[in-house]
């Protein structure tokens, strides 16, 4: 059956009359990318079993006057890219995709943080409901990202982490982006469920010391089918459109 992109739009992402196919049904709002996007495949994808997205740039202001360049605000749009690719593997999908900003004014302390300042930066920000929520930072001392394994669906809960909190990355090349994008496939895998897996090959990377850190790299790029299914169970996952 035809995938019609209109009635797509309509009927998963609440767009209706004009519409910009890279704002409006891919949610890319910060200019081109280095990536192909094919608008039959990405109807196909947001149609079925998938979740949304609420996305903070931590420290930005308008005019890139705060903490992030133009260059660093395009990278989620990279990352949600290169993480819908490797989600598509399973049957899940990212359908919408908010944007939202913390400015500096009320980004204080935020700008470096640990994990335990990654549950606080949570704790005092949140985005809509039906999206999970994903704080892109200057600097993380003690990983790449951090997120709670199953999280909550419920942003008001105290003393939890309830979003992912990622890292910008440090160089804006291809694989540095393409890296990044396997970062947040990584965390917000653990939020939907996922625990770190035997084999660097997997998105969820191994945690061969046992410290609760992943290690993943380049190569990090598969996902099982019952990995799938424990994505598929989250509260956040929402039906086939």
């Amino acid at each position: 059956m035809k995938t019609s992109l209109r009635a797509t739009a309509a009927s998963c992402l609440g767009v209706s009359g004009k519409l910009s196919v890279r704002r409006d049904v891919f949610g890319y709002i910060w200019g081109p990318m280095d990536r192909r996007l094919s608008v039959k495949t990405h109807l196909q994808r947001i149609r079925g079993t998938a979740f949304n997205l609420c996305v903070f740039l931590v420290g930005h202001d308008p005019g890139f006057g705060g903490w992030f360049d133009q260059d660093e605000a395009r990278q989620p749009q990279h990352a949600i890219d290169v993480m819908r690719e490797l989600y598509a593997q399973v049957g899940v999908g990212v359908r919408k995709i908010y944007w939202r900003y913390i400015p500096v004014a009320e980004a204080t302390g935020y700008f470096s943080l640990d994990g335990a300042e990654a549950t606080d930066l949570t704790e005092d920000f949140s985005g809509p409901n039906d999206g999970l929520d994903v704080f892109y930072v200057q600097l993380i001392t003690d990983a790449g990202g951090w997120s709670k394994r199953n999280g909550s669906c419920d942003k008001n809960k105290t003393g939890e982490r309830t979003g992912s909190v990622i890292e910008v990355q440090g160089s804006n090349s291809t694989a540095s982006l393409n890296f990044g994008g396997i970062l947040l496939a990584h965390e917000v895998g653990h939020y939907l469920g996922l625990a770190h897996a035997d084999t660097i090959t997997n998105v969820m990377g191994s945690d061969t010391d046992g410290d609760g850190i992943g290690t993943i790299n380049s190569t990090s790029v598969n996902l099982t089918t019952s990995q799938g299914n424990t994505m598929k169970g989250h509260c956040s996952i929402k039906s086939a459109c």
